[in-house]
């Protein structure tokens, strides 16, 4: 069974510690947004409440993503020592892993894990002498994307509908069932091993000064070596690609990185840029959770935004006009342009991608408009004849 006595008993009860090294990594959220783990962590300390909770969300929905799946098959109990360690800082009790119900195999390697610290003793028994009780329970998900999203995943675990909550209040200090909680992704939590084990200071200077630590990079099967790889944030795209990845089988013309929502790199803009957020978001991209999906050469650009949409807008929890309508509207002008011809006003378009952009309330319609956008910059002139400019 994992260490977990050696690796708490480092801290000698001094959580404060653990929150400093925490902060030094600079450890950033893993699951997309790249928000400092530590600001959540104090949020929900300094929070007064007489329940707290941790949440791990394990609904790994994007297309091309599988970094969480193979965590949670085989590092198990490094998950579970970073929720475990997030409950003693914080001070809550309850560890909720939230999973994929299409991951069968990481549903069973957790309850197995889990119920390992319970035969083991482990649980209940971290402060030495005084008792700290500390329960982890799996919820499986149903398959809905949107239970990503942090706040429909805590509405799902309450067995509300799962639409996105209105923020603030964050989770952080008013979660599930209105107390504090910590909600944060697998790999997330799977840094704290190392961070508390070797130091924060040692893990920071692996990567970038404003990106630290590592990142794992799930690449697709058009690379000649497909498969999860562990990279140091500021890495050139380009090793990751051609020298990890053993670059594509066939001819790519752009990969969409960080999933559906994720921004959209040309072929010709991997050479420039290097793999952590800050070289990704100057350049107007998203790093996101780095799944790589791969574009061939004669897929039509047009068919791909048409494809964004059309997923979005069958993702949606219909909560806010801006994404329940944009998307379908979305469909509908491009399904128009596609199958009679018909062109796309230019202006009624942006600015039905600035009200998603600027009106939804979470990311699936307010992120859906930066691979459009990527997309209509990089690939002008093929997409040009589907679209005029009325004055």
């Amino acid at each position: 069974v994992f260490d977990y006595f050696g690796v708490i008993e480092s801290l000698e009860g001094n959580y404060e510690k653990a929150v400093l090294e925490i902060e030094k990594s600079g450890l950033r959220g893993r699951g997309g947004a790249g928000f400092p783990f530590h600001l959540k962590v104090k949020a929900s300390r300094d929070t007064e409440a007489s329940q707290k909770y941790i949440v791990c969300n394990a609904d790994e929905g994007d297309p091309g993503a599988f970094s969480d799946k193979w965590l949670l098959e085989e590092r198990p109990h490094s998950v579970l020592l970073g929720m475990l360690v997030t409950g003693l800082i914080t001070g809550a009790d309850t560890g909720i892993i939230y999973l994929r119900g299409e991951y069968p195999l990481a549903v069973a390697r957790m309850k197995e894990a889990i119920k390992q610290l319970e035969d083991e003793g482990i649980i209940g028994k971290i402060r030495g002498d005084s008792v700290y009780l500390f329960s982890f329970l799996v919820v499986i998900g149903s398959g809905a994307y949107i239970c990503g999203e942090e706040t429909s995943l805590l509405n799902s675990i309450e067995g509300l509908r799962p639409e996105v909550r209105t923020r603030p209040p964050f989770p952080a200090v008013s979660g599930l069932f209105g107390r504090p909680t910590v909600v944060s992704n697998v790999e997330t939590f799977a840094n704290l091993r190392f961070i508390l084990d070797k130091g924060g200071e040692v893990y920071a200077s692996m990567g970038t000064e404003r990106s630290p630590g590592t990142k794992l990079v799930s690449l697709d099967s058009a690379f000649n070596r497909p498969g999860l790889y562990e990279v140091r944030m500021g890495t050139p795209l380009k090793y990751v690609f051609n020298e990890m990845g053993g670059g594509t089988r066939v001819p790519v013309r752009a990969y969409q990185v960080g999933g559906p929502l994720g921004g959209l790199v040309p072929a010709s803009m991997t050479d420039k840029l290097t793999l952590d957020f800050e070289s990704f978001s100057n350049a107007g991209f998203l790093l996101g959770h780095a799944g790589v999906v791969s574009i061939p050469e004669k897929f039509p650009v047009i068919e791909f935004l048409f494809h964004l949409f059309d997923f979005a807008r069958k993702e949606s929890c219909g909560k806010c006009f801006p994404c329940r309508l944009g998307t379908s509207k979305g469909c509908e002008l491009l399904s128009l342009t596609m199958n009679s011809g018909k062109k796309i006003d230019r202006k009624l378009f942006l600015d039905l991608l600035e009200t998603m952009e600027l009106g939804s309330l979470c990311a699936l319609g307010g992120g859906l408009p930066l691979p459009v956008k990527n997309a209509m910059w990089y690939f002008k002139d093929e997409l040009e004849k589907y679209f005029s400019d009325n004055k």
